[in-house]
């Protein structure tokens, strides 16, 4: 079996666990716009990518805790030592969230080993850990977005047979807006829709050739279940989607979120990066991307900021007449050296490619 474990609105958990100011009560961590809301604020009507000027305005009393990357670093290395007591089959999603083969290991228990990750990670780090358990990983994924916050979902044998064919396709891991608009066109909504259907007919109908053999696959419910060890990785980033705007303040305080996100990912890597991409998407799908250097080789979120905003015109976005329907930024990293090398094979808790938080 496979599980999905993952840490509840990390950033905002993170914050309530080391200030006993935040615990309880909706808070949200940020600067210009929020990177992370409680369950407190969530209840609010607030989300990540909200502009904070607009928190402020609509909810005075929200308590606003900014990013703090180190912590998050520690606590995401803390929560994957955890992690890999059960089990070295662990390949990381994002910092505070991971995929696990238990299998072999759960002594025919699932459910028990899910619950003894969740109180181990509550009891050593401090943080609400939720666990999906599946046969695949998208099972195991779906799974666990049903078992927030702080709780388990096991999806069997028996269950997924019922399950499966009623998976709405725009609810896949993965299935993007423009993918899915493709599929609507062609009249699919759920993985039933594409019985008998084969890689060419889909192509056929606009999908790529990946992920018209990943619809195929998913249907026939031989969907990866693979656990791929992470090596050095070669970027870090971060992306945000949001309702359509044309405004600068919002596309801007997006911007500089995901940097600090991106950077916060860095966890105990010790290169510095010295380039940098930012990436706008417009609500037709169309996707363009602006590259260029740092000033210099750092990590600090002023200056990566700074030149993110620096290339953020260059895309043309306030020229183009489409509204804006995503913004991030990826960092790419030096080689490693080979000591650096060695270490990272070994399995560092950050060490991910980075993921939609």
């Amino acid at each position: 079996m496979i599980l999905h474990a993952d840490a509840d609105a990390f950033f905002a958990a993170v914050e309530q666990r080391d200030d006993a100011r935040y615990r309880g009560v909706p808070m949200v961590v940020g600067g210009q716009v929020v990177a992370c809301a409680s369950y407190e604020a969530r209840a609010l009507g607030i989300h990540a990518g909200m502009p904070l000027g607009q928190v402020r305005r609509r909810w005075p009393a929200v308590l606003v805790a900014p990013v703090r990357g180190e912590a998050y670093a520690a606590a995401s290395a803390r929560l994957f030592e955890v992690f890999r007591r059960f089990t070295p089959l662990v390949e990381p999603g994002s910092m505070e969230e991971a995929f696990l083969d238990v299998t072999g290991r759960d002594r025919g228990d699932v459910a028990g080993m899910a619950e003894a990750i969740r109180a181990a990670a509550r009891r050593e780090v401090g943080l609400p850990v939720s666990v999906g358990a599946g046969r695949t990983k998208l099972m195991a994924k779906l799974a666990s977005r049903r078992a927030k916050p702080d709780g388990v979902v096991v999806v069997d044998a028996e269950l997924e047979a019922r399950v499966r064919p009623r998976l709405r396709l725009d609810d896949l891991w993965g299935v993007g807006p423009v993918t899915y608009e493709k599929l609507h066109t062609a009249e699919m909504f759920v993985v039933s829709d594409l019985y008998g259907l084969s890689v060419d007919d889909l192509l056929s109908r606009g999908l790529s050739t990946a992920m018209a053999r990943r619809m195929v696959s998913i249907a026939a419910g031989t969907d990866d279940a693979t656990i791929r060890l992470p090596g050095p990785r070669g970027s870090v980033g971060a992306t945000r989607s949001f309702p359509t705007t044309r405004t600068r303040s919002t596309v801007e305080a997006v911007l500089c979120a995901s940097v600090q996100r991106a950077l916060a990912r860095l966890s105990d890597d010790e290169r510095l990066p010295t380039r940098l991409e930012v990436v706008v998407r417009y609500d037709d799908g169309v996707q363009v991307a602006q590259r260029g250097p740092l000033p210099e080789p750092t990590t600090d979120p002023a200056i990566v900021g700074a030149a993110a905003l620096g290339l953020l015109p260059r895309t043309g976005w306030e020229q183009d007449g489409r509204g804006v329907t995503l913004v991030g930024v990826t960092i790419p990293l030096p080689k490693p050296r080979p000591d650096r090398h060695r270490a990272a094979a070994g399995g560092s808790a950050g060490g991910s490619a980075p993921g939609l938080g």
